[in-house]
Protein backbone atom coordinates (compact mmCIF):
# COMPACT_ATOMS: atom_id res chain seq x y z
CA UNK A 1 0.00 0.00 0.00
CA UNK A 2 1.38 3.14 -1.27
CA UNK A 3 2.15 5.95 1.31
CA UNK A 4 0.26 9.30 0.37
CA UNK A 5 1.79 12.88 1.90
CA UNK A 6 -0.56 15.20 2.81
CA UNK A 7 0.47 18.63 3.35
CA UNK A 8 -0.71 18.51 7.37
CA UNK A 9 2.09 16.35 7.55
CA UNK A 10 4.76 19.00 7.15
CA UNK A 11 6.01 20.19 10.50
CA UNK A 12 7.39 23.37 9.26
CA UNK A 13 10.95 23.18 8.75
CA UNK A 14 11.60 22.81 5.12
CA UNK A 15 14.54 20.34 5.18
CA UNK A 16 12.68 17.88 7.56
CA UNK A 17 9.87 18.29 5.51
CA UNK A 18 12.09 17.01 3.01
CA UNK A 19 13.63 14.35 4.76
CA UNK A 20 9.91 13.33 5.57
CA UNK A 21 8.90 13.48 2.50
CA UNK A 22 11.97 11.72 0.84
CA UNK A 23 11.56 8.55 3.54
CA UNK A 24 7.92 8.03 2.16
CA UNK A 25 9.25 7.72 -1.24
CA UNK A 26 12.12 5.12 0.16
CA UNK A 27 9.11 3.07 1.85
CA UNK A 28 7.23 3.70 -1.34
CA UNK A 29 9.75 2.01 -3.38
CA UNK A 30 10.48 -0.82 -0.71
CA UNK A 31 6.69 -1.87 -1.09
CA UNK A 32 7.18 -1.65 -4.48
CA UNK A 33 9.77 -4.12 -4.80
CA UNK A 34 8.44 -6.47 -2.45
CA UNK A 35 4.69 -6.48 -4.46
CA UNK A 36 4.42 -9.34 -6.61
CA UNK A 37 7.78 -11.12 -6.29
CA UNK A 38 10.10 -9.90 -4.37
CA UNK A 39 12.57 -8.00 -6.04
CA UNK A 40 15.76 -8.99 -3.80
CA UNK A 41 18.36 -6.05 -5.43
CA UNK A 42 16.26 -3.51 -4.65
CA UNK A 43 14.89 -4.63 -0.93
CA UNK A 44 18.69 -4.51 -0.34
CA UNK A 45 19.64 -1.29 -2.28
CA UNK A 46 16.40 0.73 -0.47
CA UNK A 47 17.21 -1.17 3.16
CA UNK A 48 20.90 0.17 3.03
CA UNK A 49 19.54 3.29 2.04
CA UNK A 50 16.95 3.99 4.46
CA UNK A 51 19.22 2.89 7.08
CA UNK A 52 21.82 5.34 5.90
CA UNK A 53 19.50 8.32 5.63
CA UNK A 54 17.15 7.72 8.38
CA UNK A 55 20.22 8.17 10.62
CA UNK A 56 21.34 11.41 8.55
CA UNK A 57 17.76 12.50 9.29
CA UNK A 58 17.79 11.81 13.31
CA UNK A 59 20.65 14.15 13.45
CA UNK A 60 18.77 17.03 11.26
CA UNK A 61 15.77 16.71 13.57
CA UNK A 62 17.43 15.87 16.57
CA UNK A 63 19.91 19.56 16.14
CA UNK A 64 16.72 21.10 14.75
CA UNK A 65 15.46 20.19 18.25
CA UNK A 66 17.95 21.54 20.32
CA UNK A 67 17.71 25.10 18.28
CA UNK A 68 13.89 25.08 19.26
CA UNK A 69 14.52 24.07 22.52
CA UNK A 70 11.78 21.14 22.00
CA UNK A 71 11.17 20.07 25.34
CA UNK A 72 10.67 16.03 24.45
CA UNK A 73 14.46 15.97 23.11
CA UNK A 74 15.76 13.29 25.17
CA UNK A 75 12.65 11.01 25.02
CA UNK A 76 12.47 11.82 20.87
CA UNK A 77 16.42 11.06 20.73
CA UNK A 78 15.66 7.77 22.32
CA UNK A 79 13.40 6.74 19.98
CA UNK A 80 15.56 7.53 17.18
CA UNK A 81 18.68 5.27 18.99
CA UNK A 82 15.81 1.97 19.07
CA UNK A 83 14.55 2.51 16.03
CA UNK A 84 18.15 2.88 14.07
CA UNK A 85 18.63 -0.33 16.32
CA UNK A 86 15.69 -1.95 14.89
CA UNK A 87 16.54 -1.34 11.09
CA UNK A 88 19.98 -2.43 11.66
CA UNK A 89 18.80 -5.80 13.20
CA UNK A 90 16.28 -6.21 10.48
CA UNK A 91 19.29 -5.44 7.69
CA UNK A 92 21.44 -7.96 9.32
CA UNK A 93 18.46 -10.03 9.68
CA UNK A 94 17.44 -9.85 5.96
CA UNK A 95 21.32 -10.46 4.63
CA UNK A 96 21.00 -13.85 6.98
CA UNK A 97 17.93 -15.42 6.33
CA UNK A 98 16.99 -17.32 2.53
CA UNK A 99 14.00 -18.47 0.66
CA UNK A 100 10.40 -18.56 2.44
CA UNK A 101 11.69 -17.26 5.93
CA UNK A 102 13.65 -13.84 4.28
CA UNK A 103 10.57 -13.23 2.10
CA UNK A 104 8.12 -13.48 5.11
CA UNK A 105 10.42 -11.47 7.10
CA UNK A 106 10.53 -8.81 3.87
CA UNK A 107 6.92 -8.39 4.02
CA UNK A 108 6.69 -8.21 7.81
CA UNK A 109 9.27 -5.68 7.49
CA UNK A 110 7.01 -3.63 4.88
CA UNK A 111 4.24 -3.12 8.20
CA UNK A 112 7.01 -1.82 10.53
CA UNK A 113 8.22 0.52 8.16
CA UNK A 114 5.31 1.80 7.38
CA UNK A 115 3.67 1.63 10.87
CA UNK A 116 6.89 3.33 12.47
CA UNK A 117 6.66 6.19 9.55
CA UNK A 118 3.54 7.28 9.84
CA UNK A 119 4.02 7.05 13.49
CA UNK A 120 6.89 8.87 13.89
CA UNK A 121 6.02 11.75 11.59
CA UNK A 122 2.43 12.03 12.88
CA UNK A 123 2.35 11.23 16.40
CA UNK A 124 5.58 12.09 17.05
CA UNK A 125 7.25 14.51 14.89
CA UNK A 126 3.93 16.73 14.39
CA UNK A 127 4.44 17.55 18.58
CA UNK A 128 8.18 19.91 17.49
CA UNK A 129 5.63 22.18 15.01
CA UNK A 130 4.75 24.67 17.38
CA UNK A 131 8.12 24.75 18.62
CA UNK A 132 9.60 25.45 15.50
CA UNK A 133 6.40 28.10 14.51
CA UNK A 134 7.52 29.77 17.36
CA UNK A 135 11.05 29.74 16.48
CA UNK A 136 10.48 30.64 12.63
CA UNK A 137 8.40 33.53 14.01
CA UNK A 138 11.13 34.81 16.52
CA UNK A 139 13.76 34.76 14.01
CA UNK A 140 11.63 37.12 11.71
CA UNK A 141 10.38 39.35 14.73
CA UNK A 142 14.72 39.47 15.43
CA UNK A 143 15.30 40.14 11.89
CA UNK A 144 12.71 42.93 11.58
CA UNK A 145 14.13 44.54 14.70
CA UNK A 146 17.55 44.51 13.32
CA UNK A 147 16.60 46.24 9.85
CA UNK A 148 14.96 48.60 12.42
CA UNK A 149 17.98 49.46 13.95
CA UNK A 150 20.15 49.45 10.89
CA UNK A 151 17.51 52.19 9.36
CA UNK A 152 17.56 54.23 12.56
CA UNK A 153 21.68 54.09 12.37
CA UNK A 154 21.98 55.37 8.79
CA UNK A 155 19.53 58.16 9.89
CA UNK A 156 21.33 59.44 12.78
CA UNK A 157 24.81 58.77 10.72
CA UNK A 158 23.43 60.87 7.69
CA UNK A 159 22.54 63.61 10.67
CA UNK A 160 19.05 63.84 9.66
CA UNK A 161 17.11 65.49 12.51
CA UNK A 162 15.14 63.20 14.66
CA UNK A 163 11.88 63.99 13.27
CA UNK A 164 13.09 62.49 9.80
CA UNK A 165 13.48 59.29 11.73
CA UNK A 166 12.32 56.16 10.56
CA UNK A 167 9.48 54.60 13.13
CA UNK A 168 11.13 51.23 13.99
CA UNK A 169 7.84 49.58 14.62
CA UNK A 170 6.89 49.51 10.70
CA UNK A 171 10.75 47.76 9.55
Amino acid sequence: MTIAWRDGMDIGDPVIDADHHHLVEMINQFEAAIGGRIDHKAVARVLLGLVSYTGEHFQREEDLQLQVRYPYYDSHRRSHRDVLKHLNDLLARYVRLQGAERDAMIRDMAGFLREWLVDHIISSDLRMKPYVQQFLADQAEAARRQRAARALAASIAAGRPADDWPDPSRH
